[in-house]
């Protein structure tokens, strides 16, 4: 009997471990998928803007 409480015991502490470092982790994780995303619109939108100065880059020859 003693050894199945401490085993219950066991488990409840590794499901509450478990999920308390899976919050905090999906927080982070929502918070750095969302700031990518802004970043990548950022880009787009200074991308299709038209420009003051002359295109730089050289032409590639390898484009057919």
């Amino acid at each position: 009997m003693n050894t199945i409480v401490i085993l219950v015991v066991l488990a409840a502490a590794l499901v509450l471990a478990i999920g308390l470092a899976f919050l905090p982790m999906r927080l982070l994780l929502t918070h750095i998928a969302a700031n990518i995303r802004q970043f990548i619109l950022r880009q787009r939108e200074r991308r299709a803007t038209a420009r003051q100065t002359p295109e730089r880059r050289k032409e590639s020859e390898n484009l057919a």
